[in-house]
């Protein structure tokens, strides 16, 4: 009962903000000026922010949301090139309620008047509210209202799925689209990331780690300016469609080819300095993967295995065996590339197994290899320490 009644005085509030002629003053009387709702508009016209005046602060929560709401629009726009259609009527209205109310939900409506798509959304406490999901729901009201602005007259549009507008938000941010790529690459070295057709078709809003997966192909289709494309063609009256998307993205038609073509750019996003100067766990995991000495040619053997071996067998086997020599000269030409531009922790260990590796080509004394590998050894292992 008692929740039954919070909610009728949600509803009361609601009913108070939205009504009247402007449908944002309320027609209450005996009410001072100062207890009215009033109106912060973007210079565009698109935000609405509706709220009474906050005593001593004339402009109460008008403006803080007003900004927070026309930053984020304008980050979206420059991140995907994008001008929304303009309108007479505002596509977002904003209402922030008195706060008066343990309520931090982030409530959402849509609707259409005069033909033209609204989403209103009411904070009930804005002080509180929960800002991701505000983020979230000013990109999704923008979204769908610049494909239903775009949309020829008598043209039912196609829906954005929601998974696209948080991949647009975390790929529109270049530290957050980094670490997604990351996450990423996490999941294919292992063998754990779906196959691609199915990433274009089957993703959901993911909280967490998971929301990688929709910031990763929002990034793809950044990266191949296919963003705006996609928009336009829900506009045109086509529905959603991950099949068309993934061949747009990779250029092929065959789901199997669709995967080997996201396979070979993962592979090239694995050698790619992503954060300039600084070393990501993956970047560490990946080096230190790496420490390992494989032969030249595919019919010739090394190490006690064959197929391979470790630096540490590498130092007994390195007087006798010139294939072993051969591939440490190969791994020490190799090892700048593994670390430059990724840190000068890792550049500094990536060196140490450099002359380390040169000492085996030339066939140094084993003490003084094992000498150089420990010292190596002892950059690394900090940094794998976190790693793990």
């Amino acid at each position: 009962m008692a929740a039954f009644r919070q909610l009728l005085c949600l509803l009361a509030c609601v009913g108070a903000v939205v009504a009247g002629a402007q449908d944002d003053v309320p027609a209450v009387a005996r009410r001072k000026p100062s207890d009215l709702p009033k109106v912060a508009t973007s210079a565009g016209g698109f935000v609405k922010v509706v709220a009474a005046d906050v005593p001593g602060d004339p402009m109460g929560f008008r403006l803080p949301i007003l900004q927070f709401a026309t930053r984020n629009l304008r980050e979206l726009e420059k991140a995907y090139k994008l001008e929304m259609p303009r309108r007479a009527e505002p596509g977002l209205v904003i209402h922030a309620l008195d706060g008066r109310t343990n309520d931090t939900r982030v409530i959402v409506r849509t609707s259409r008047r005069d033909k033209v798509f609204v989403t209103r959304v009411w904070l009930p406490s804005p002080g509180f509210s929960d800002l991701e999901q505000l983020r979230f729901e000013i990109a999704r009201a923008y979204l769908r209202a610049w494909i239903d602005r775009t949309a020829a007259r008598g043209v039912t549009p196609g829906e954005l799925p929601d998974w696209m507008v948080q991949g647009a938000l975390r790929a529109a941010d270049a530290q957050t689209a980094h670490d997604d790529v990351r996450f990423v690459l996490g999941l294919w070295s292992s063998a754990r990331l779906p196959f691609f057709p199915a990433l274009c078709s089957d993703l959901r809003v993911a909280k967490g780690a998971a929301a990688a997966l929709p910031g990763y192909v929002v990034g793809y289709v950044r990266e191949k300016h296919l963003f705006k494309k996609t928009l336009e063609r829900l506009a045109s009256g086509a529905a959603w469609d991950g099949k068309w998307l993934a061949e747009q993205l990779t250029g092929e038609k065959d789901p199997a080819e669709q995967d080997r073509v996201s396979d070979e750019r993962l592979a090239r996003l694995s050698r790619a300095v992503l954060s300039p100067g600084r070393a990501s766990t993956w970047d560490v995991q990946t080096f230190a993967s790496r420490l390992r000495l494989y032969p030249e040619a595919f019919d010739r053997t090394i190490g006690a295995q064959g197929a391979s071996c470790s630096f540490a067998e590498a130092i007994s086997q390195s007087a006798t065996n010139m294939y072993v020599r051969a591939a440490a000269a190969q791994k020490a030409r190799e090892m700048p590339l593994y670390v430059i531009g990724r840190g000068e922790d890792l550049v500094a260990a990536g060196e140490a197994y450099r002359k380390f590796l040169l000492a085996v080509a030339r066939g140094e004394s084993p003490a003084d290899l094992r000498a150089l590998l420990q010292e190596a050894d002892a950059l690394l292992a900090p940094l794998l320490a976190p790693a793990r």
